[in-house]
């Protein structure tokens, strides 16, 4: 049952208890594998029944009915200085894709490595454009090395107001971005009351996490920071090719983790991610764009649902190479089913070519698609008809409603594009404007002229203090944040 407007999904046939039951049946007999002597042993003093030969974890019965007691159902990031909040609850809010090494150059639309410079002018764009309310980096800073985590971190919290969502690489580098999370807010406590920030770490399915990630999962849990539980099954590949098995592996390998966290770090914040789609098994690729990627995401957004957790889905995907029909196509068919089941964050702005690479002009655009998008959610809404059947009966016969009052005050309604084409034929000819030089004309439009509010100058310099430590392997991070301080 869709949340929209009290209205059923009629994409959704499947019954969430089903997969729950199916879900909690693996987790029971087989479990998870957790790659890391630490956490195993955290695991085994809550009660978890684990082989530390195997690194196999099983969960015992009740443990779920305890983890559920605290669930949060409400996350809230909020704005860099702690306002203002974003409830994630419905409508859907949009976020920047990421994180790719390739980027669309704005000038030349040659594809080509990203760089810390791109990183900087995606966030840019994105804290300017009115329908992207989360930001991520997008891109990778490829000309940073090992610290590019820290790097994309720095310019998000630089360079955008709006709440963020980002990951560490290496758990290493978690206590370092912390400590800048922190300097941000005026200290953790500020920082906890009111986080800006996010993190999502990707199980590798069915049932594995690199011990990399469980480490960094854990470290971040310790802080408080949300956390979002991002599938990325494959379905025919490492979940079965039905969308309905494949949800059973989507939901088991978040599942396992909320119980885990929840019992080891109770009332800690979760978000129920999926990124997931299915194989083409005429390429062997992982297409983004094809209507099973919206389907089984929206799935896992009705499991989310289900469990009372906001969710975080793979949509406006496509597998197109450059801003064409095809990108339009299948952005839109990926996008609107997690609309009708109201994901509370669809993402994939900005993405082309099956997420291997971010483009500027896509970016723009997409931030248009999703304007038109919401007004299509936004449906028919009921009011009384008392003043339209006096203007009706009123100008009936072959009346016209263009010089009314009521029709100089409705008009505002209706959604008006940005960049799309709505000039007569004539008018249109005589230009030589196409959707791409107009996506390219405001992307450097906002480069130009948009700016979000500056850090003090002692901020900035934090951040990049912290930063250049994090180059240095003898360094050991000392948190050099008090309350206050900024």
């Amino acid at each position: 049952m869709s949340r929209l407007a009290g209205h059923p999904n009629p994409l959704v046939d499947f019954s969430a208890e089903q997969v729950h039951e199916a879900s909690l049946e693996l987790l029971l007999e087989v479990g998870f594998c957790v790659p890391d002597a630490g956490a195993l042993q955290q695991l085994s003093r809550a009660g978890f029944l684990v082989d530390f030969e195997t690194c196999m974890v099983r969960v015992a019965p009740g443990m779920f009915d305890t983890a559920r007691k605290t669930l949060p159902s409400e996350v809230i990031l909020h704005g860099r200085g702690g306002d203002p909040p974003l409830d994630l609850s419905p409508p859907s809010r949009f976020m920047g894709a990421g994180t790719p090494v390739n980027v669309l150059d704005l000038a030349t639309g040659v594809r080509r490595p990203s760089t810390r410079s791109d990183v900087r002018d995606l966030i840019r764009l994105q804290d300017a454009l009115d329908n992207i309310e989360i930001v991520r980096p997008t891109v990778t800073a490829t000309d940073c090395g090992e610290a590019s985590d820290l790097a994309e971190i720095v310019e998000l919290l630089l360079h955008t107001t709006k709440p963020i969502v980002h990951r560490t690489l290496s758990p290493d580098r978690v206590d370092a971005a912390f400590t800048m999370l922190a300097c941000v807010a005026g200290g953790e406590q500020n920082f906890r009351d009111k986080p800006n920030f996010a993190t999502l770490y990707c199980p590798i399915s069915p049932g594995y996490f690199t011990p990399e990630n469980v480490r960094c999962i854990m470290r971040w849990a310790a802080h408080g920071v949300p956390i979002t539980l991002l599938s990325m099954a494959m379905g025919g590949a490492s979940a079965p090719a039905t969308l309905l098995g494949e949800l059973v592996v989507i939901n088991a390998d978040v599942l396992a983790w909320v119980i885990a966290l929840q019992l080891l770090f109770p009332g800690l914040p979760l978000i129920y991610g999926s990124v997931a789609a299915v194989l083409d098994m005429r390429t062997g690729l992982l297409p983004l764009g094809s209507p099973e990627r919206g389907l089984v995401n929206m799935g896992a957004a009705h499991m989310a649902h289900f469990y009372g957790m906001p969710a975080m889905c793979g949509g406006l995907s496509s597998d197109a190479k450059q801003l064409d029909a095809q990108a339009g196509y299948e952005k839109a068919i990926t996008a609107i089913p997690l609309m009708l089941e109201e994901a509370e964050i669809i993402y994939g702005a900005g993405a082309v070519d099956a997420g291997a690479a971010i483009s500027f002009l896509q970016l723009v655009l997409d931030n248009e698609l999703i304007g038109g998008l919401r007004r299509l959610a936004g449906g028919v809404p009921a009011h009384d008809l008392g003043e339209e059947l006096d203007l009706i009966k009123a100008r009936t016969p072959r009346g016209n409603f263009l010089n009314a009052v009521h029709t100089r005050r409705a008009h505002h309604e209706h959604w008006l594009p940005g960049i799309l084409s709505r000039e007569s034929y004539e008018t249109w000819s005589q230009g030589n404007e196409t959707i791409e030089s107009r996506c390219r004309e405001r992307a450097h439009d906002i480069l130009h002229s948009h700016a979000s509010p500056a850090l003090s100058a002692n901020t900035e310099a934090e951040l990049e203090h912290i930063l250049r430590q994090s180059w240095d392997p003898d360094f050991r991070l000392e948190s050099r944040v008090e309350e206050g301080s900024t």
